[in-house]
């Protein structure tokens, strides 16, 4: 199986607290937990797009649009500075130059 992991991870939150979703099974698990009074069709629509993600027969990236586009209708999606790449890259240690 591909790999489910997004390429760029989307930030949800709700009363103070942030969540990172980092992959399809990370949005399927938010969303499963999402209040069944409060679920519509375009959550119908992330549900399948996530679902067939991740059993392979949607892309990965179809499932992050839909997630994305479903949180920034509900209004849960938080804009999350992201760090520069200088910031997160891999260390150099001067035992690593010997």
């Amino acid at each position: 199986m591909e790999s489910d992991a997004f390429k760029q991870p989307v930030f949800v939150g709700e009363n103070g607290y942030i969540q990172k979703i980092d992959c399809v099974m990370d949005a399927i698990e938010f969303l499963e937990e999402w209040p069944v009074e409060r679920r519509g069709l375009l959550h119908a629509a992330a549900c399948e797009a996530c679902y067939s993600a991740y059993d392979g027969r949607k892309p990965v990236e179809a499932a992050h649009k839909a997630f994305t586009t479903w949180a920034r209708k509900v209004g849960v999606i938080e804009d999350v500075p992201t760090a520069p790449p200088w910031m997160t890259g891999p260390k150099i240690s001067n035992a690593d130059l010997l």
